[in-house]
């Protein structure tokens, strides 16, 4: 699922930096990936292990609801959970919050101010590339090597 996973957040980091958008297909793909992977290599455990790395988002569906993440980075999340299960996709959220504020950061320093722009479409970042660190953080985190 580990290869899996990386080509999910490589392809999604891809599309979230060119377009500012997670496609669906790419998430449900994911999402499927997961729920059968682990169905297959589990049966029912794995498939419930899934379903609930899936239901670890549902609280997030919070913050999309006041514009803090945007759909495809909620559906993007179920997909990581999916993939990999709740304590993964935990931790994985723990390592992306952390790197979104540090990719923020540089992006205003290079920018020349550090003030924080207005809430507009154009000022968003994408979630995809933090995501993705959030990963590795989680993976390096989960298999002992911090």
């Amino acid at each position: 699922m580990s290869f899996a996973l990386a080509l999910l957040l490589l392809a999604a980091s891809a599309c979230d930096l060119k377009t500012r958008r997670i496609p669906n297909g790419l998430t449900a793909a994911g999402m499927l990936a997961g729920l059968a992977g682990h169905a297959y290599l589990d049966g029912l455990a794995g498939f419930l292990w899934a379903l609930a790395g899936i239901a670890a988002v549902l609280p997030l569906l919070l913050l999309y609801a006041v514009r803090a993440f945007g759909a495809g980075d909620v559906k993007l999340l179920m997909a990581v959970g999916a993939l990999m299960g709740p304590w993964f996709l935990l931790w994985t959220l723990l390592g992306a919050v952390f790197a979104a504020g540090l990719l923020a950061l540089v992006v205003l320093v290079r920018r020349g101010r550090l003030t924080l722009p207005t809430p507009a479409k154009s000022a968003r970042m994408p979630f995809a590339p933090a995501a993705a660190l959030g990963a590795g953080f989680a993976f390096a985190h989960l298999h002992s090597l911090l």
